[in-house]
């Protein structure tokens, strides 16, 4: 074993190489410390450390970034490798482990906060050994988790294009014009050009219904009249609720309002478009037997609240 290689074995930590390589990926200290859960000072001396035993600078500081020196690429392409075949390591174990223990982690789409926590719910009943740690985020935020293999797996409302992964879809989330019961268009025939004129509600930018509804109003040469830009499907819900606008909204995650009568679809031309939530993985991704029951689970509630939203929208 060449003698540098030897010293690197015998001082640095995988700790190190995990905050040298948060760091080289974010060009970032902070960044890399928020990741890690670890405050900056700490971030600094770990790197510190790995630059005493290299006895080279690994980063160079331009403006507020952090950019890699020759020998530190050299070192980031080697941890990558390592700190990649630890995390496979450990999803191997994890399906060895089965259900004694272990957890199964996924981010998912905010659209799908709306049933997913039920399954989650019957899953740890029936299985109170595995811990389930479950995110939520937008479009954006679930593509860089992928990016960075943060998760088991996903579910998005279009699979991304850009990355190694593998998808299918789940369930069926089919987008329509929505608005409070006692508005004036409740009940009407309607094109697209009647709405021209009605307050709009609007997702924040990075949402994947934002980006998938100005796509076909861009088709349909519709310009919105927005009143509101609001950051969430709560947010929607509560502004449909007040009677502040019309919005186009995903059905199931209002399928309880619509029920009790509170909030009504539009009988819009062209509406309501059938999107779909879909489940998404990595390529080569080692899912462990609790991370398959649960995609399971999943799929037999996906099942199911299609025929609701299909029995809804007839």
């Amino acid at each position: 074993m060449p003698e540098k290689i030897s010293l690197l074995a015998r001082n640095a930590t995988l700790r190190q190489l995990q905050v040298f390589e948060s760091i080289a990926r974010h060009h970032s200290f902070s960044k890399a410390a928020e990741e890690l859960h670890l405050t900056q000072p700490t971030v600094s001396m770990q790197v510190k450390k790995l630059v005493e035993v290299l006895e080279t600078p690994l980063f160079e500081q331009i403006g507020r970034k952090v950019y890699l020196t020759d020998a530190g690429q050299v070192l980031y392409d080697c941890a990558s490798i390592i700190l990649n075949q630890l995390s496979f390591a450990e999803q191997k174990i994890n399906h060895i482990k089965g259900f004694s223990g272990g957890s199964v982690k996924l981010s998912v789409i905010s659209t799908a906060q709306y049933f997913v926590p039920k399954v989650v719910h019957d899953f740890t009943q029936a299985y109170p050994d595995v811990t389930v740690i479950m995110r939520v985020g937008n479009k954006e935020t679930l593509l860089e988790r992928i990016a960075n293999n943060k998760d088991d797996f996903y579910l998005l409302g279009q699979p991304p294009e850009a990355l190694n992964v593998e998808s299918s879809q789940l369930a069926i989330n089919p987008l329509a014009f929505v608005a409070n019961s006692k508005h004036p268009l409740v009940g009407k025939k309607l094109t697209i050009a009647d709405l021209e004129d009605e307050p709009f509600l609007m997702r924040e930018t990075g949402s994947g219904i934002r980006a998938h509804i100005e796509k076909v109003f861009e088709e349909f040469g519709f310009q919105p009249h927005i009143k509101m830009v609001l950051g969430g499907n709560e947010a929607i819900r509560l502004g449909l609720l007040q009677n502040l606008g019309i919005t186009v909204a995903s059905v199931p995650t209002l399928m309880n309002e619509i029920n009790q009568g509170e909030i009504s679809i539009l009988d819009v031309e062209g509406f309501p478009i059938n999107r779909h939530w879909y489940l998404v993985y990595s390529k080569g991704k080692v899912l462990s037997i609790a991370a398959e029951k649960l995609i399971e689970l999943l799929r037999s509630e996906g099942e199911k609240l299609s025929r609701k939203a299909f029995q809804k929208l007839d």
